[in-house]
């Protein structure tokens, strides 16, 4: 679009240049005499009579008003006296207000050359114009416009038959502005269009990175970063000490350990950091970079990938090659990052033969050849970083290229709380806020999701700071800039309390709470929410080995209408049957006691029925926890190759058909015995339902409190769930 505004802006100044040329073409001065008159005259005094302005006798020219056809009878050889004439003046060769040239009509000068003649001294045509200019004896110039080219041809017969000399005048132009005016509009439109096609080309190699720079590398180098990122180490990475304690050999290799070259213990030729999102992989790769004096160079998948065909691999080879002279140049180890391998490390031949699918499987097989190739790579280590391994091709996984796999998992509740502790650095915290505390209510949580949650408790610290600060400026009838005396800087809020925290862990998991929605909701919205999280909460105490609920709560959020947090006392590394039917129980239960309390249902169960379903399919494929028996059978291949050479079915049809009656046989009997616990549990449902009503929020105390008063009357053991004995296939039973 911005390339067709400038096209315009450039065609606009093509049309006025154009309009301009054209209009100086019809400004041309008469240059001088070329054609031989028809009678000899004195040239010189005729022209120095039409240079000179010349006295008209006014008071016989006004003795007849103005178109007055009668003429004052003159002697042959003598002007008459003109009575048609107008005189112009004003002119610039003359004075202001002194007379110049008068305007004579052409009959009028038609019958001054009938009747005198002799009185005309010159008449002049100009060629490629209508008007004519007579010279008079005594009299100023005067000025006629003949109709056409017809009336010109009469003229000059009727000036030859009387023998008036007259003259035809050619135009003079300057040979250069001749050129310019015939050849300068189109040399000037030839050269716009040249200059736009070339602008355009030039455009578009710049937005393609450039003809010559196409096949050129994207890596930063460490140096290019310096003082764009703060420098990192191995003290500001924490959750992950298997990680770390994995990277400080390569590290300590890269430096130069005496061991291991005494032992011929050899470097891995490349690094694949593997773990989910948010748990530190490109942090690791930058405290590689800051514990070594080693050159640093960062890329990523997408940075091979381009339209073009073989970009990628140049692009590849480009990089391999710059990092081996500088590694013969410096002698310093050279540490290649490649964020997000799997945008070009996918499995081969499991698409079309697309020209994009092309260009990624050619740059793969170029990275493969630079890591483990002919070309010796000494000196030189591959980090790379990906939360998909499964979609790696082997090849790039085989000892020899990635040879070192370090796992980035989760942090456990030690690596949460130094996590905690690195982002609250030396900020001023309530008394009650504990880093150990908070890692315990953070279970599942990423360190980037940590860090998320502290910077959002410290937005909401500030903005008590401001407006406690604000209220005491207003207070005391300063300006809103106005510094505070010390003293009573110090007794505003400076520290970030739990709260602050507990509300950024709820926006990390639940997005931010809007309260004007809230109280625009529907008492009845508000009551379906109220008894559907109420479901959850109920049930969750139930179920054995259940996590403990500490929050319910009914504040609409971005991503929820309400939810139930629970807490797990430790770290969970498995799951136990009873475990799972548990969750798929509670997950039920808040559409199971909308359907008892209020007797609606509504799409706001969709979450926990996928949740429900997830778990049952799990249950059923891969933990043999169903009446299938111990099976592990995986998912059946979804998309549009799924069986179609793209993959293939792990299981034939009529243990697939078993396997969907099962995971809903457990969903159902999960749903039943939901239904059967809030039923039965009334109670306990009213009296929760009741204070969420009144506070829209329950913490764990509260809760306890409820529990205390309205002890549930369900066990687990009495409840008619999902049996676990094995099934044969063949038997009836299994399919129904």
């Amino acid at each position: 679009m911005k390339y067709m505004d400038t096209y315009r802006k450039w065609a606009i100044c093509v049309i006025v240049v154009l309009f301009a040329s054209f209009l100086g073409s019809r400004f041309v001065t008469p240059g001088p005499i070329v054609h031989t008159p028809s009678k000899p005259y004195n040239r010189a005094a005729a022209a120095q009579q039409a240079r000179t302005p010349q006295t008209v006798d006014t008071s016989k020219a006004n003795a007849s008003p103005v178109g007055s056809t009668s003429a004052t009878p003159s002697v042959a050889g003598s002007c008459p006296t003109p009575v048609r004439e107008t005189v112009v003046t004003g002119s610039p060769r003359g004075r202001a207000g002194t007379p110049t040239w008068t305007v004579m009509g052409a009959s009028q000068l038609n019958d001054l050359i009938e009747t005198s003649p002799k009185c005309i001294s010159l008449v002049v045509f100009n060629n490629g114009s209508n008007e004519i200019v007579v010279m008079r004896d005594g009299q100023l110039p005067a000025k006629v416009r003949i109709s056409d080219q017809c009336g010109k041809q009469e003229l000059l017969s009727r000036l030859a038959k009387q023998k008036v000399a007259y003259e035809v005048r050619e135009v003079e132009v300057d040979p250069i502005a001749a050129l310019l005016i015939n050849w300068g509009p189109t040399l000037l439109i030839v050269g716009v269009m040249i200059w736009l096609m070339m602008s355009g080309r030039k455009a578009q190699m710049k937005q393609l990175g450039g003809m010559n720079n196409m096949g050129k590398s994207r890596a930063k180098s460490g140096d290019a970063l310096k003082g764009k990122i703060a420098p990192t180490t191995f003290k500001d990475v924490a959750g992950n000490d298997e990680a770390v304690k994995e990277l400080q050999r390569v590290v300590k290799g890269l430096v130069g350990a005496d061991a291991y070259a005494k032992f011929g213990a050899s470097l891995p030729k490349g690094v694949l950091l593997v773990g989910p999102p948010g748990t530190g992989k490109t942090l690791l790769a930058k405290a590689i970079a800051g514990e070594t004096d080693g050159t640093f160079e960062a890329t990523s998948g997408s940075d091979f990938v381009e339209m073009l065909v073989g970009v990628g691999a140049s692009r590849v080879r480009d990089l391999f090659d710059g990092a081996r002279k500088k590694y013969a140049e410096t002698k310093k180890p050279v540490i290649i990052f490649i964020d997000e391998i799997d945008a070009v490390g996918g499995k081969r031949g499991g698409g079309t033969a697309a020209g994009s699918n092309q260009e990624r499987e050619q740059t793969l097989n170029q990275i493969l050849v630079e890591m483990d190739g002919v070309v010796s790579n000494e000196g030189i280590i591959v980090v790379a970083a990906t939360n998909r391994v499964d979609m790696l091709d082997d090849a790039l996984l085989r000892p020899g290229r990635f040879d070192c796999h370090v796992s980035v998992d989760l942090p456990d509740v030690a690596g949460r709380e130094a996590i905690f502790k690195i982002h609250m650095g030396n900020r001023k915290l309530a008394a009650n806020v504990t880093a150990l505390a908070l890692a315990k209510r953070t279970f599942g949580y990423s360190g980037a999701e940590i860090k998320g949650v502290c910077q959002r408790a410290f937005i909401i610290a500030a903005e008590r700071y401001d407006e406690a600060r604000t209220a005491l400026r207003e207070e005391m009838g300063l300006a809103a800039d106005a510094p505070l005396p010390a003293e009573l800087e110090a007794g505003l809020p400076q520290e970030v309390r739990m709260t602050d925290f507990d509300e950024g862990v709820d926006f990390v998991r639940y997005g931010n709470a809007d309260p004007a929605k809230q109280s625009r909701m529907k008492d009845s919205d508000k009551k379906e929410t109220t008894y559907h999280e109420g479901g959850h909460a109920v049930t969750a105490e139930v179920a054995p080995g259940a996590d403990p609920v500490v929050k319910i709560t009914i504040m609409r959020r971005s991503k929820a209408l309400g939810y139930v947090q629970t807490m797990p006392d430790t770290d969970r590394v498995s799951i136990t049957r009873d475990q799972a039917l548990g969750r798929i129980v509670m997950a039920m239960a808040g559409r199971a006691a909308q359907e008892v309390y209020t007797g609606t249902c509504d799409a706001g169960a969709t979450n926990d029925f996928q949740q429900a379903c997830d778990m049952a399919r799990r249950m059923v494929t891969t933990w043999g926890m169903s009446r299938l028996g111990p099976i592990s059978v995986g998912d059946r291949p979804e998309g549009p190759f799924a069986g179609t050479g793209g993959g293939s079915a792990a299981f034939g049809s009529d243990l697939a058909n078993a396997i969907d009656r099962e995971w809903r046989y457990i969903t159902r009997k999960c749903y039943k015995a939901a239904r059967h616990i809030v039923e039965a549990d009334k109670e306990r449902m009213e009296a929760l339902a009741a204070l969420l009503r009144e506070k829209e929020t329950v913490l764990a105390d509260e809760w306890a409190q409820i529990k205390k008063d309205h002890p549930s009357k369900v066990k687990w053991e009495e409840l008619d769930l999902p049996k676990g004995d094995w099934l044969d296939l063949e038997d009836e039973g299994a399919t129904k």
